[in-house]
C-alpha cells in the first residue's frame, strides 16, 4: 500500500475530510517537515572535498614513503648480490687460503664501501679474509656476537656491530681502531642443505647515508634504516632533529614488533607524523617519516562548518519529530498503555477512553482491546464459576474416598478381632496397614493445589505416625521415627509405592522383633537427597531383623513382593551386614 493514496491525500489537502487523519499520514507529514533542512544540507555537500583532501595528502605521504623505502631496498639487495657472485667463485675443495684471500682482495679494490671480506666455518673459525689480521690475537677477536646471529638466522642479514677492526698494512704498521661497522651475512649450505659457513662483508654505516641521499627527502621528512633488534644504523633528515623524529614506540633491543605497516604517531619530540614502515633485504627495516600539511585557515573553517551543519540539522528535524510524535502517537498510545497495565493487574474494568484527537489507528486499537476485555471478562466469570464448580466436585470426591478408606480400615479392624487364629488376625492387620497407607497418600496428594507432586518428607512423617497408633508388638508399640533435611518430592504413583515399601518394611521389622535386652524398640527412618538427583532412603533398627527382607517366603504370603515394590520405583535395596540397617536407593522420582 503506498503512503499515500491520491485521491485521499488530494481531499485531505482541499479540506474534504476534516475528520482525523491516519497515524501513517500524520507520522508522514511530521517526517517530512522535520527533513526538509536535510535537503539544503546536502546542497553544501561538495565542500566535504575540503575534508577529503586530507585524505587524499596521506595516502600520498603513504605512497611517497612506499617509494623511497623501494629504492632503499634495490640499493640494500646490491650488498645480497655481491655475496651471492662471492659464493659462486671457484676456492677450491678444501678451501685455498691463499687463492681465497687474493680473490677477496681484489673484490675490495673493486667495491670502496666494502672494508673486509671473511669466509668463517660453520663451526667459527675463519678460513680465510682480506686483509689479513697482523696478529693472532686479532685473527682470534674475529667471532663478536654478530657471528652467532648469522649461523641463527640462516639467511642474508645485515647487522651492525661495535668493535675492533683491522685494518690494511701501511708504512706505520698495522693498527685497530673501534669503529661502528655493518656486517653483511650470507650462509652457504652444501648439496644437502647443511650450512657449511658463512660469508661476512663489513662496510661503514656511511655506505648506506650516501644511498640515503639520492632518496631526495621533500620538506619535513625523514628516513632511517633499522636492523632486526631496532637498532638505528642510519638516517638521514630534511627539516627534522636527528633522532628527535623516531617514533615513541620505537626501543632499541626490542625489534620492530611494536611497529608494522602504517602508521600515525608522535615522535621522540612531540611532533606526529604519517610512519611507513617495510621489511628490506638482509633482514633489517626501512623507515620513513613525513609531517602531514597543515590545512589553510579557510579550508579549516569549511571543514567545521560541513561537520557542524548536519549535526545541526540533525538535532533541529530530531526535537520537531520528536514533538510531533509525542502529540500525535505517544499521547494516545500512553492512554491505550495504562489501560492495559490496569487490566493486567487485575483491574478487570480497566477500558481505554474514547479520544476523539485520536488518530484512526489508535482509536481502532483501543476499540479492539475494549472489544478484547470484555469478551476475556464473560469468559473469565465462566470460567470461574466452572472452576469452583469443579473444586467442589473435587472437594466431595476427596470427602467420599477419604470416608471410604477410614470405613474399610474401621471394617478390617472389626475383622481382626473376630478373627479365630492369630493367622487370619495378621492378614486383616497386614490389609489395613496397607489401607492406611493408602489414606495417608491421599490425603498428603489432595493437601496440594496443583495435584502434581508430593513432598515425601511430610508424606512419610505422616505415615510413621498412622503406623504407630495401630502398630503394637508382644511388648509394646515401638516408636518410629522419620528425618528429612530437605523437601523431596515424587509423583502421586511413585509416593503410593514408596508409602507401600515403607509398611511393608515397618511390617517386617516388626514382625520378627524379640524383646530379650530390649525393652524399647524404635525404628528411624531418613531420606535424603544425592548428588545426582537422586535420594536414599535408610531404615534403622536396634535389632538385627532386617536380614531376611529380599527373601522369598510363600508361606507367609510376601513371595517376591519387596522385589515388586524395589522394581517399581527402579531403585536398588541392601541390608546391612548386622541386619540392622536397610537402604533403598532411588533415581529422581519427579
Amino acid at each position: 500500500m503506498p503512503l499515500f493514496s491520491g485521491s485521499t491525500w488530494l481531499k485531505r489537502l482541499r479540506g474534504a475530510r476534516p475528520e482525523r487523519l491516519s497515524l501513517r499520514t500524520r507520522i508522514a507529514i511530521s517526517l517530512a517537515i522535520a527533513l526538509l533542512p536535510l535537503f539544503l544540507a546536502a546542497e553544501i555537500a561538495q565542500y566535504s572535498e575540503v575534508a577529503r583532501n586530507g585524505t587524499l595528502q596521506e595516502k600520498a605521504v603513504i605512497t611517497r614513503g612506499e617509494a623511497v623505502l623501494a629504492g632503499q631496498g634495490r640499493a640494500l639487495a646490491s650488498v645480497g648480490n655481491l655475496l651471492d657472485t662471492i659464493s659462486l667463485l671457484p676456492l677450491g675443495n678444501p678451501v685455498d687460503r691463499q687463492l681465497c684471500s687474493d680473490m677477496f682482495r681484489r673484490i675490495i679494490v673493486q667495491n670502496a664501501d666494502v672494508s673486509s671480506i671473511r669466509l668463517i666455518a660453520a663451526g667459527g673459525d675463519i678460513v680465510c679474509q682480506a686483509p689479513q689480521p697482523a696478529t693472532a690475537t686479532q685473527e682470534q677477536a674475529q667471532a663478536p656476537e654478530w657471528l652467532n646471529r648469522a649461523l641463527q638466522s640462516q639467511q642474508f642479514s645485515i647487522q651492525s656491530w661495535h668493535g675492533k677492526e683491522a685494518q690494511a698494512p701501511s708504512e706505520a704498521g698495522t693498527e685497530s681502531v673501534t669503529t661502528t661497522q655493518l656486517i653483511a651475512t650470507r650462509p652457504l649450505f652444501d648439496a644437502e642443505g647443511n650450512t657449511t659457513g658463512i660469508l661476512a662483508a663489513t662496510f661503514a654505516p656511511a655506505t648506506l647515508a650516501f644511498s640515503m641521499q639520492d632518496a631526495k627527502l621533500p620538506e619535513s621528512s625523514a628516513l632511517a634504516i633499522l636492523d632486526a633488534h631496532g637498532a638505528l644504523l642510519a638516517q638521514q633528515t630534511n627539516g627534522a632533529q636527528l633522532d628527535k623524529w623516531l617514533p615513541q614506540s620505537l626501543v632499541a633491543d626490542t625489534g620492530p614488533d611494536l611497529m608494522s605497516g602504517t602508521f600515525v604517531q608522535a615522535g621522540r619530540d612531540s611532533v606526529e607524523r604519517i610512519y611507513v614502515v617495510n621489511a628490506l633485504p638482509g633482514n633489517i627495516f626501512g623507515l620513513y617519516a613525513q609531517t602531514p600539511g597543515e590545512p589553510s585557515l579557510a579550508a579549516r573553517a569549511m571543514l567545521y562548518f560541513v561537520i557542524a551543519f548536519p549535526l545541526l540539522v540533525w538535532i533541529a528535524a530530531s526535537i520537531a519529530a520528536g514533538r510531533a510524535s509525542e502529540r500525535m502517537v505517544i499521547d494516545p498510545l500512553n492512554r491505550v498503555r495504562q489501560a492495559i497495565r490496569r487490566y493486567i493487574a487485575g483491574e478487570m474494568s480497566a477500558r481505554v477512553d474514547e479520544d476523539a484527537d485520536a488518530p484512526e489507528e489508535v482509536q481502532a486499537l483501543a476499540g479492539k482491546f475494549n472489544a478484547m476485555a470484555d469478551i476475556i471478562q464473560t469468559r473469565d466469570e465462566a470460567l470461574r464459576s466452572a472452576l469452583a464448580h469443579q473444586k467442589a466436585l473435587v472437594r466431595e470426591i476427596n470427602h467420599r474416598v477419604r470416608n471410604n478408606l477410614q470405613v474399610m480400615s474401621s471394617l478390617l479392624n472389626l475383622q481382626s478381632r473376630r478373627a479365630q487364629t492369630p493367622e487370619q488376625a495378621a492378614i486383616f492387620l497386614d490389609v489395613q496397614r496397607r489401607v492406611n497407607a493408602l489414606g495417608t497418600v491421599h490425603n498428603a496428594l489432595y493437601q496440594v493445589d496443583d495435584f502434581q507432586a508430593i513432598d515425601l518428607s511430610v508424606l512419610l512423617k505422616d505415615l510413621c505416625q498412622s503406623t504407630a497408633r495401630h502398630l503394637s508388638t508382644e511388648w509394646g508399640q515401638p516408636v518410629l521415627t522419620m528425618q528429612c533435611r530437605t523437601p523431596v518430592f515424587a509423583l502421586p504413583d511413585a509416593a503410593l509405592t514408596l508409602a507401600f515399601l515403607v509398611t511393608e518394611l515397618i511390617a517386617a521389622a516388626t514382625a520378627h522383633l524379640s524383646p530379650e535386652g530390649h525393652p524399647a524398640v524404635q525404628l528411624d527412618f531418613e531420606l535424603a537427597e544425592k548428588a545426582d538427583g537422586g535420594s536414599v532412603l535408610t531404615l534403622k533398627v536396634d535389632q538385627p531383623v532386617l536380614g531376611g527382607l529380599m527373601e522369598n517366603r510363600p508361606d507367609e504370603g510376601q513371595i517376591n513382593l519387596f522385589h515388586g515394590l524395589i522394581r517399581q520405583l527402579r531403585a536398588h535395596m541392601e541390608i546391612g551386614e548386622d541386619n540392622c540397617v536397610a537402604s533403598v536407593t532411588m533415581p529422581a522420582l519427579v
